[in-house]
């Protein structure tokens, strides 16, 4: 095999430079797809090469400024430090660094499914073709912006080193398999657990008979000591997590799963099937291609004929029986775990149960957004299937002949249309020697602030991530606004860098907005952008209200009224919510006695977008006369809330009076996006 390693990886590396041009050639000025994702994960892989792992310093990334533990808000992706560290350091480039990865991963991913190929098949062109299926799978196309997805090479190494195993169970081949798995879980989470059910369903149906009790120990040994070298980045993500109150919810899951029209439905940038395409969402975009169907089902109709006189044949030399049977129906069972807990068919839930249902009541199993991932899986067994169906042809002659053209096919399949390519944003250097940096306007995606800020290594306000601070939600609609208490609260204690971009800032409103503020300095200004400082504006945030909690006797609301004892419960997970936020909405609070109310306090939990826009409080002590103490917006409350407990999100609205018995809440605002949440009340003596 040694031999055939170093052309497959020459023509690998050649067919890749083909599949993404232009990207080659602006490798150090240039990402795939958009300024989204790619941007994020250079930054991530910046920060990895930039700090020591797992130090409070790298957990601490420096986004959602002043928020902690931003890191675990996404993939650490610390198995592609080895290839991102030295080009960062090297030359100092983080594109030249995502790129390497980026390219490397289609590379890694064919040499990989080559290797476990060879292991099943010992045939290398067999072993060639799997590798091209997999390295430029049609799925692989619908996931350029995911570099964590597409640095699957780790799993074909797990599943052959299993495979030498059980052959000969070796030390070697257990701390392959190990070694293989975790780096898999550090290049993304969800094959921490999709690799590990996949794992899992090999040893069920390989280890019993063929394994002894002692070597499955030797392999469980490794694979144990492989999962306690992750536990402290798995432990760091579970303490973060726990702090936000992060969560996926039923609805996410069932969202981010996989269509059964998914099948039939193609990346629009497939040159050859970009037409193909059912409108289910990128996750969805699950079609095989139709060669390698084709050859499978060729191969399949062929076996079907000729079972008998293969009856002592079930698999090529090299590969245990019943590997195909297992592959095979693999494919289909990782399938149906990517539709989800919900089976939908062109968007539509069927009402049908799908078995992820099942895996999510497993421990971490909750916390997986896309269950459609699987599908990566689903390809992996497909290759190998192919493989398969390749190596059986006896006569070599024909054999090579069949593989070129099947390999041609899943080129043809898989070929985009035209690589997308978006030019990377610049980095802003300033002469600001503020902390933070606040980049507007605001972007749908503000991973440009954070790629901007790179050179100084500077934090920043904004932020973009598999979770989003709770405090940014109330930042951005404050901004949008124009709001200008927003900016004396970010310089409240130290000054901070705005940088307005040109691009989005036709009309000078951006800029204006802070240049008005009385403490703007403009530092520098190009045709890109402009620099500004604020200096300390000593706006801090006003202590909240303290004091004993007052009993309620009675809670009552004018929307979703069956819900509203959710706030009572002391339970930071249940909710009272309605959607959207009309106006009139009102809650009525009956206390226990007339008591001294210096406040009451709305918990928002995991929901701090969902604030009340504009508030009215009054008070009353017969519930037919009302003194009004409080009106006006929440959304300032709401920012200083998520940074004061960022678990709680707790708005604070003071009112200091004597003699209450009833309280009245109504919500005078409108947001046809979002509604209004509360999952603690609390009234305080």
């Amino acid at each position: 095999m040694r031999r055939a390693v170093l052309p497959a990886a020459l023509l690998l590396a050649a067919l890749t430079c083909l599949y993404t041009w232009p990207l080659p050639a602006y490798a150090t000025s240039a990402v795939a797809h958009d300024r989204g994702d790619p941007l994020l994960v250079t930054w991530i892989l910046w920060w990895t090469s930039h700090t020591v792992p797992l130090t409070s310093a790298w957990w601490n990334a420096p986004a959602f400024y002043p928020s902690s533990g931003v890191l675990a808000f996404s993939e650490n992706l610390l198995s592609l430090a080895p290839i991102a560290a030295p080009i960062v350091h090297a030359t100092g480039s983080p594109i030249l660094a995502y790129n390497a990865a980026f390219l490397s991963s289609y590379v890694f991913s064919g040499l990989a499914a080559y290797f476990l190929a060879w292991v099943l098949t010992r045939c290398h062109v067999a072993s060639f073709a799997a590798a091209v299926a997999y390295a430029f799978a049609p799925y692989r196309l619908s996931h350029i912006q995911h570099l964590q997805l597409l640095s699957s090479y780790w799993m074909p190494v797990a599943m052959a080193a299993l495979h030498l195993f059980a052959a000969s169970p070796r030390w070697r081949w257990a701390v392959l398999f190990a070694a293989a798995w975790a780096l898999q879980a550090l290049a993304s989470g969800y094959y921490l657990f999709f690799l590990s059910t996949f794992v899992g369903l090999w040893l069920i149906w390989f280890v019993p008979g063929r394994v002894s009790p002692r070597d499955a120990a030797r392999l469980l040994i490794a694979w144990v000591v492989a999962g306690l070298l992750l536990a402290p980045i798995l432990y760091g993500y579970r303490t973060v997590h726990a702090s936000y109150g992060f969560k996926r919810s039923p609805v996410e899951m069932v969202n981010y799963s996989a269509d059964v029209a998914g099948l039939v439905s193609a990346s629009p940038d497939s040159r050859l099937w970009g037409w193909l395409h059912a409108r289910v969402g990128s996750e969805s975009e699950q079609f095989p291609g139709l060669v390698l169907l084709l050859l499978l089902l060729g191969s399949a109709a062929v076996g079907w004929r000729a079972r008998k006189a293969r009856a002592s044949a079930d698999a090529p030399p090299g590969a245990p029986r019943g590997t195909i049977v297992f592959y095979g129906g693999s494919a289909v069972l990782m399938w149906l775990f990517s539709l989800g807990p919900v089976v939908k068919l062109n968007g539509t839930p069927t009402g049908i149960p799908g078995p992820y249902a099942l895996l999510a009541q497993l421990p971490g199993f909750d916390g997986m957004r896309v269950p459609a991932r699987f599908w990566m899986l689903t390809v992996l067994c497909l290759s190998v299937c192919a493989a398969f169906a390749i190596a059986r042809i006896h006569a070599s002659r024909t054999r090579r002949i069949v593989a070129a053209l099947a390999i041609g096919g899943f080129l043809l399949d898989a070929w985009p249309r035209a690589f997308p390519v978006v030019a990377a944003p610049g980095t802003r250097v300033t002469t600001s020697q503020a902390r933070a940096r606040l980049g507007l306007p605001l972007h749908e995606a503000e991973t440009e602030t954070m790629f901007g800020a790179i050179p100084q290594s500077r934090a920043v306000f904004n932020g973009y991530s598999g979770y989003a601070a709770p405090q940014h939600a109330a930042l951005r609609d404050l901004l949008e606004q124009h709001d200008p208490a927003i900016l004396d609260r970010l310089a409240a204690a130290e000054p901070i860098e705005v940088i307005v971009e040109s691009a989005g800032d036709a009309d000078g409103r951006w800029n204006e907005y802070v240049r008005s503020h009385p403490r703007a300095l403009r530092l520098q200004s190009g045709p890109d952008w402009t620099a500004y400082e604020i200096g300390v504006t000593n706006a801090l945030p006003p202590a909240p209200v303290t004091g004993p909690i007052v009993p309620v006797a009675r809670i009552e609301a004018s929307a979703n009224a069956k819900d509203i004892g959710a706030v009572l419960d002391q339970d930071l997970d249940t909710r009272w919510h309605t959607v959207p936020q009309r106006g009139g909405e009102t809650i009525t609070v009956t206390l226990d006695a007339p008591r001294r109310v210096s406040g009451i306090v709305l918990c928002l939990g995991t929901y701090a977008a969902q604030y009340p826009r504009a508030l009215e409080v009054a008070v009353s002590a017969d519930a037919r006369s009302w003194t009004p103490v409080y009106t006006g917006a929440t959304a300032l409350e709401t920012y200083d809330a998520a940074l004061r407990s960022p678990r709680e999100v707790p708005i604070t609205v003071p009112i200091r009076r004597d003699g209450v018995r009833f309280l009245r809440l109504r919500q005078t605002g409108g947001d046809p996006r979002r509604g209004w949440t509360i999952v603690e009340l609390r009234v305080i003596g």
